[in-house]
């Protein structure tokens, strides 16, 4: 049973509802304490919260947020709470003092609830603005997270890993330190500015532009830091970077609650100091308002702090900056919350817009002060981006009312959330930063659209060349084809008429190799008809079969002459038509007559080869047969040529049986020799 009930008490549910940790109140100020006191509930803040308006919960409100904090902080450590755990007094006593004043511990249920509604909330000071006592609430959510995470119950775990990695790489995107200045390498290899950003240090400028995390790490938003690097070096201003020995701000620390921002702030503090600058300026409205606001609570700053616009409203205001190329465009202003509600920055980038010639401003209805935010700060992105989704989505429907072509703002933070928007939307709105307006008038064109036609134009010359090689390659191959086909081909200098057809080569190559046949069975019959003369005097004449051969030449003789023939007629036929320009006769067109393919040839061949095989066996074979009835050497002298009355009287000799299978093994050979080569005669003509 013991161990039953253990278990019993370590379920989640139980969890939840053991008393709360006593969150740390004497960290708080009395001003903040007496704000939270002043609230009159009048609920202004419910109708101007951007993150109310698409999740409409009582419990995230500003208002609601106060009162829950106050019954956390009074059942905590108020009067009745001092005495119900004074344990001095007797428990009838307190058990009285519980019943008659309701009074119960705050559980960890409760704790987080409040956690989950405290992180629900951008930090973007519309509340602030609106709130009819003053009360300023950005502040005052930033000290009840750092005090919330000082008692262990923030911030969300999903927004935790925000924490960790600006600790462990000094940047919120959990990306190494070395990769801080590889947007700047990879913007020069790719035509997109001229030279690698000065260093600091090195330079000993007197103005440091500190980019921040997003513009450095995301490629997204790379051209907020590009087109701030061309701005500077086309004005010529004596800037400096600090390189892959930036850090994060801590801003993502401060507005998490985390404590260890302090320890960041102190660093980058002495950095820039050691320095010597007389101006700090960053592109990005989170990184400036916490510098410019935040820093100073933990030690003083020797320079002074601009946003990258304000600086470019000074320079225009003095003469050292004027815009000399029209940028022909509609577009619509973001105000950034950090820029704008947080530093009153509303002017400056107005000033530049109305510099630039052709540029038209077309303002939304929520502008300034009450512009709706994007809900990318805070810490709302990361822990309720679905929330944050639909925010964006909100505030690009109303930039689309305007008719603007582009949507503009000053923030690589509102960058990304707003593109988060458009992308969802599917709207045709163009998200730009200030910093491509101001560069492209200044410059005359945009450095993303010269880089991505230079690109274009260097891949349809590298496809061009490619086209070349090939074309040349091509005509190389057709001159070796056409060297090969006339070297083939037989002289025709002295001939003027026409080239023949293919089909009259084709019977020229037959009737000369026809001839050749020719040549040699008359060759063959010849020698074959002196070796046998002498033998017939003799007095044992030799077997029948050495007298067949000769007939059988003169009949592949009289063959081979007849094909001959019938070759050139057809050549000469070819030839007449040929000048003439019809058709020859036994064809429509040249295409219905194949010439001689290889595998005719190679039947031309294995037939001469049949017929020398049979040939040779037969020799072998009347070897044999020598062997075994030898002639005499006396018979084989010439003897006088007898009679004729006794040559017809001489009676013909038997042939042996090895005599008789030798000569009919000859005899078919030769047969199956001559079919073979009438076969591949009639391929080669018929095609």
């Amino acid at each position: 049973m013991p161990d039953e009930n253990k278990a019993i008490e370590n379920t989640p549910e139980d969890q939840r509802n053991k008393t709360a940790r006593e969150i740390p109140l004497h960290s708080l100020d009395a001003r903040q304490l007496i704000e939270m006191d002043a609230c009159t509930r009048c609920g202004e803040c419910l109708t101007w919260c951007p993150v109310y308006d698409q999740d409409e919960k009582e419990e995230i409100i500003p208002r609601r947020k106060v009162i829950d904090f106050l019954r956390i902080a009074k059942a905590q450590q108020g009067f009745l709470t001092q005495i119900v755990r004074n344990r001095k007094i007797s428990g009838s006593l307190r058990g009285m003092l519980q019943r008659v004043f309701k009074y119960r511990e705050i559980t960890e249920a409760e704790i987080d609830d409040f956690v989950k509604s405290l992180y629900e909330c951008s930090t973007c000071g519309q509340c602030e603005v609106v709130c009819p006592a003053h009360i300023e609430t950005v502040a005052l959510w930033e000290e009840l997270r750092r005090v919330i995470v000082e008692a262990g119950y923030g911030p969300l775990e999903v927004q935790k890993a925000l924490v960790k990695s600006v600790k462990a790489f000094d940047n919120p995107w959990q990306q190494p330190r070395a990769a801080r200045t590889k947007w700047a390498r990879r913007a020069k290899k790719d035509g997109l500015i001229r030279e690698l950003p000065r260093e600091i240090k090195k330079s000993g400028g007197k103005v440091l532009l500190f980019f921040g995390c997003t513009a450095a790490y995301d490629v997204n938003v790379k051209q907020v830091a590009i087109n701030t690097i061309n701005i500077l070096e086309a004005l010529d201003v004596d800037y400096g970077i600090l390189g892959a020995e930036e850090k994060c701000c801590s801003s993502v620390l401060l507005r998490m609650g985390d404590p260890e921002h302090k320890r960041v702030f102190k660093e980058n503090i002495d950095l820039f100091n050691s320095l010597g600058i007389d101006t700090l300026i960053s592109s990005c409205s989170g990184c400036f308002k916490t510098i410019l606001q935040d820093y100073p609570r933990i030690a003083p700053l020797n320079f002074e702090v601009l946003h990258t616009v304000e600086y470019l409203a000074r320079l225009l205001k003095n003469g050292g900056l004027k815009f000399k190329h029209p940028v022909d465009r509609t577009v619509t202003y973001h105000d950034p919350c950090h820029l704008g509600r947080a530093t009153d920055g509303f002017q400056a980038p107005r000033m530049i817009m109305e510099a630039i010639p052709g540029l038209k401003l077309v303002e939304m209805p929520r502008n300034k002060e009450y512009s709706r935010c994007c809900g990318a700060g805070g810490g709302l992105k990361a822990g309720y981006p679905e929330i944050q989704n639909k925010m964006s989505r909100r505030r690009i429907r109303e930039a689309e009312e305007t008719g603007a072509s582009d949507l503009v703002s000053c923030c690589p933070f509102c960058y990304q959330g707003l593109n988060i928007g458009i992308a969802a939307s599917e709207s045709q709105l163009v998200m730009k930063d200030l910093s491509s307006l101001v560069a492209e008038s200044l410059l005359g064109y945009d450095v993303f659209q010269r880089a991505a036609d230079e690109a274009a134009a260097k891949a349809e010359a590298k496809q061009a060349k490619k086209a070349e090689r090939e074309k040349a390659r091509a005509e190389k191959k057709a001159e070796k084809t056409a060297a090969k086909q006339k070297a083939k081909a037989p002289d025709t200098s002295a001939d003027t008429s026409p080239a023949p057809p293919a089909e009259t080569t084709v019977d020229a190559k037959a009737a000369k190799k026809a001839e050749r046949e020719r040549k040699r069975a008359e060759k063959r019959a010849a020698r074959r008809k002196g070796k046998s003369a002498p033998k017939a005097a003799a007095a044992q004449p030799e077997p029948a079969a050495e007298a067949d051969p000769a007939p059988l030449d003169d009949k592949a003789a009289k063959k081979a002459e007849k094909e001959r023939k019938r070759a050139e007629k057809r050549a000469a036929r070819r030839k007449k038509h040929a000048k003439s320009g019809e058709a020859p006769p036994e064809t429509a067109s040249p295409a219905t007559e194949k010439p001689v393919t290889a595998s005719d040839e190679l039947d031309l061949k294995k037939a001469e080869k049949e017929k020398k095989r049979a040939e040779k066996r037969a020799v072998r074979r009347k070897k044999k047969v020598e062997k075994v009835d030898p002639i005499e050497p006396d018979a084989a002298k010439p003897a006088p040529e007898p009679a004729v009355e006794e040559k017809a009287k001489s009676p013909k000799k038997k042939l042996s049986p090895e005599e008789k299978k030798a000569a009919r093994e000859k005899k078919r050979a030769e047969k199956r020799a001559a079919r073979e080569k009438e076969k591949a005669k009639r391929r080669a003509h018929k095609g």
